[in-house]
């Protein structure tokens, strides 16, 4: 199975990873951006009924995953296939 790095953002309840850059998602979940020039706010609303959260990062502070090609395709996964990459070796 073919594996691929990317930055994701994780729902607090259901802990779905979402990949950015692909909503919406045919979940009916979506991420919101509002991007100013001092930084990058996304306000992600899940299709499990969490209160939509707003993530505030850097993007280079956002933690880095490997991602099956099930996943990669939907845009989003369980932990089961989207991965929480560790140590210096997982760059983008």
């Amino acid at each position: 199975m073919t594996q691929r790095l990317r930055r994701c953002v994780e729902c607090p309840k259901c802990l779905t990873r979402y990949l950015i850059g692909f909503s919406p998602y045919d979940n009916g979940s979506y991420l919101i951006a509002r991007i100013t020039e001092f930084s990058e706010d996304y306000q992600l609303f899940c299709s499990c009924g969490a209160q939509p959260f707003t993530i505030r990062w850097n993007w280079n502070e956002l933690k880095k995953y490997a991602v099956s090609s099930r996943a990669y395709e939907r845009g989003y996964g369980p932990p089961e296939d989207v991965w929480l990459c560790r140590g210096q070796d997982a760059r983008l």
